[in-house]
């Protein structure tokens, strides 16, 4: 006898562990969050293990959840191609978007969920990722790009600049003034984000400070890592304002000091297409939404105000 799960809890999974949200996959699947957490409740019951550790803000897989991921994943793709290369699609086309998983996370899927694009005949695929992934090669239509070009040679469209700041828990530094010198970097703990244009090197670069072996460093692979081991007091990330808009309005995090650099050219965030694809009216539309989101998002001196 064959031991084969749901089949509509599988699909619910491997969408909310590949996105690591229960609101981007409902997104994606055109189903409510609530729909998403109850088959995989389903499943884990069906299989007898926790695949998510959940808290009232996020979601991550356990050990177990990122195991069985790395194996459903491959079957879903397998199926996904088998079904695709007898010429056979979707009754619903679906729009593929790449993001930076921190933008993603921080900044784009609120205003999607608060968003009206409900009529949009179309489903969403969200990739996140920080390449530059190629528009024919990936099928893609839309993506949002991080770095110093503007991609002229595209449909592009600037939507706003980087500004870094320090941040870390309210609990993480106990009192009384803080000096920036050598000593704060040799004693203190610095959290970096390797997918970062502008790090912590370059600030003690600027600061004339040296850059020791000995420093206490933490490494992370993107932004969603790097600020929660900030919330939890793990020492100081250098984060792009934007993705924490929320946490230092809540108190989550605080900017400890200000840290002035000279006037350069920020990394930026643009997001691009091709011409050929922005014939496509669920594009267009979905386009014209990001860049509304980018017109409303508060600006830097707006935002500094919650620092």
């Amino acid at each position: 006898m064959r031991i084969i799960p749901p089949i509509k809890s599988i699909i619910y999974f491997e969408a909310a562990a590949r996105l690591q949200s229960f609101k981007l996959a409902a997104l994606e699947l055109n189903v409510t969050s609530g729909a998403i957490s109850q088959q995989i409740m389903t499943l884990e019951s069906f299989i007898g293990k926790k695949l998510f550790e959940r808290s009232c803000r996020q979601v991550k897989l356990t050990h177990c959840g990122l195991r069985y991921y790395s194996r459903i994943y491959l079957i879903i793709q397998n199926l996904e191609e088998a079904t695709t290369d007898l010429g056979i699609g979707s009754n619903r086309p679906k729009l593929k978007i790449a993001v930076p998983p921190s933008l993603l996370k921080n900044w784009l899927l609120p205003r999607l969920i608060d968003g009206s694009l409900k009529e949009l005949n179309r489903n969403i695929e969200f990739i996140d990722t920080l390449d530059y992934l190629d528009f024919s090669k990936c099928d893609l239509d839309l993506a949002i790009r991080y770095g110093y070009d503007s991609w002229d040679n595209m449909y592009s469209r600037y939507l706003f600049h980087e500004e870094m700041i320090p941040v870390c828990s309210p609990t993480y530094f106990k009192g009384g003034d803080i000096d920036l010198n050598q000593d704060f970097f040799d004693k203190n703990t610095l959290i970096y984000t390797n997918n970062r244009l502008v790090q912590w090197d370059i600030v003690m670069q600027h600061l004339n400070f040296q850059r020791k072996s000995s420093h206490r460093k933490i490494f992370f692979q993107n932004s969603i890592q790097a600020i929660e081991a900030a919330i939890q007091g793990a020492g100081i990330a250098y984060v792009n304002r934007i993705l924490v808009v929320e946490e230092l309005s809540s108190g989550r995090l605080v900017k400890p000091f200000d840290i002035h650099m000279p006037e350069h050219k920020s990394p930026s965030y643009h997001l691009v297409s091709t011409y050929e694809r922005m014939k496509d009216e669920s594009t267009l539309e979905l386009y014209q939404a990001i860049i509304t989101f980018s017109k409303s998002t508060p600006n830097t001196q707006n935002l500094r105000l919650l620092g």
